[in-house]
């Protein structure tokens, strides 16, 4: 007897069901940070605080260190790709492996963050944080953080988050700016410690402003605050906090400046002591032309004979800018071009243009014959005393001089847009012969010069 042989119908059914390639232990950015010196890695499970570990990568060198970053990342993605259902703790044994048997050099710089953006994207870039000295790669030790953490790490302290910022933010700053940044951060790293700004409060900075004051000005103190101010609102502007309590933080009292200004009177003596040296004495010019422009000692200290100008409107201007080698100025808005008049307070401008005619004709673009810091005290502790006599006090300087042509106009009423273009301030500039935004030169010029001659 034939046995039919029951035949199965073919179906779609895929038998065969492929695995998602998704990890299913998801890993958060990575970060670093330094303790004691020591850069550290930390890895943590998305969404998690308990779920944590940090190896230490043993050396206090930064190249090093993101060179062995690199290494450990690409290595546990791999393992990661290759275990998708690896748990969290099969990860962060696998870390430890790939640690120990890490060599000690690596010699690529790369920085990264999360491990997984997808199951088959790279490495992702981003800012890595902080500075590091060789020490033996192979001893690694890795923390479990069995405990709930209070926040996600690494913590936010000032020092962390200065390093973002600095690598963010410094190429914005001029050398001379940056190293006041640079001395200001690194008192507030050690007056904030190890205090993590996600968790501060305004008693936090309130108690730092009166540490700070104990020992410095008011005004200091506020300046120091905005170096402060600067960081905590990058920080929150960037997602490293959730919100800064430094608002209405700075002195509102005791902050006038202590420089003082020369009276007109005191200002007609230095002129009168200026002109009675040389006409080729660059110390007459010096004090000569702070006096009528009310330039920092640093910008007119480094003019060159290229700097003055005779317009096509005939007006001659100092042209204050950084221009050539070794020349700074404050800030983008000190660049400016200010009239020379003739006949400020005796101000003998043909001399003055025959001084740097005499520059040029001896091939030396300079007009200066002196150091920067001889020039300034020699104005500030000879020349200036000694132009006085019994009116001087001390606190007059060759800043002083800014300080009165400021008063001056502030006191015949010139306008603050004006004002704001000779010195060289914040909002407001002058603008150039024929081209530039703000004030004409001719305006400014006829301007200095009612103010001079009235």
């Amino acid at each position: 007897m034939n046995t039919l042989t029951k035949q199965l119908p073919v179906t779609s059914v895929v038998t065969n069901v492929t695995q998602s390639l998704r990890p299913a232990t998801r890993l958060a950015s990575a970060y670093h940070y330094r303790r004691n010196g020591i850069y550290y890695l930390r890895l943590r499970e998305t969404g998690s605080t308990t779920q944590a570990a940090s190896v230490s990568l043993k050396t206090t060198d930064r190249r090093e260190a993101m060179g062995t970053s690199r290494r450990l990342a690409e290595s546990i993605k791999a393992f990661h790709l290759d275990n998708p259902t690896a748990t969290w703790h099969e990860l962060r044994e696998r870390l430890l492996l790939i640690a120990e048997g890490l060599l000690p050099v690596a010699h690529d710089v790369n920085q990264w963050g999360g491990l997984h953006e997808d199951a088959t994207t790279n490495l992702t870039e981003v800012a890595v944080m902080m500075p590091i000295r060789n020490q033996p790669v192979s001893q690694h030790v890795l923390h479990d953080n069995s405990l709930p953490l209070p926040v996600s790490a690494p913590a936010m302290t000032f020092e962390f988050l200065s390093g973002l910022y600095m690598s963010d933010r410094a190429g914005e700053q001029k050398a001379s700016t940056l190293s006041t940044t640079k001395f200001t951060h690194g008192v507030l790293c050690n007056e904030l410690g190890v205090l993590d700004l996600r968790m501060h409060t305004r008693a936090h900075l309130v108690a730092l402003r009166d540490r700070l004051a104990t020992t410095r000005k008011p005004s200091t103190v506020n300046q120091m605050l905005m170096k402060l101010s600067a960081v905590l609102n990058w920080s929150v502007e960037n997602g490293h906090l959730e919100k800064s309590y430094d608002k209405k933080l700075k002195f509102t009292k005791g902050i006038e400046s202590s420089r003082k200004a020369f009276s007109q009177e005191q200002v007609g003596k230095l002129m009168a002591y200026a002109n009675k040296l040389p006409e080729t004495s660059w110390k007459r010019w010096l004090l000569s032309l702070g006096i009528i422009t009310g330039g920092r000692l640093n910008e007119i200290f480094q003019l060159t004979t290229g700097d003055i100008q005779t317009l096509e409107s005939g007006v001659t201007v100092i042209h204050i800018n950084e221009v050539g080698e070794g020349k700074s100025i404050k800030n983008k808005r000190s660049e400016r071009q200010v009239p020379l008049t003739d006949g400020a307070y005796g101000f003998d401008l043909a001399a003055f243009l025959r001084y740097v005619s005499t520059c040029t004709q001896t091939g030396n673009g300079s007009l200066t014959q002196i150091g920067y810091r001889p020039a300034g005290e020699w104005v500030n502790q000879l020349a200036i005393p000694q132009a006085l006599g019994e009116s001087y006090v001390r606190g007059l300087v060759f800043h002083s001089l800014r300080h009165s042509l400021a008063s001056l106009m502030q006191a015949k009423g010139i306008p603050t847009t004006h004002a704001q273009a000779v010195m060289g301030h914040a909002s407001g500039t002058i603008t150039f012969d024929t081209y530039g935004e703000g004030v004409p030169v001719l305006v400014i010029a006829e301007m200095l010069k009612g103010l001079f001659t009235e």
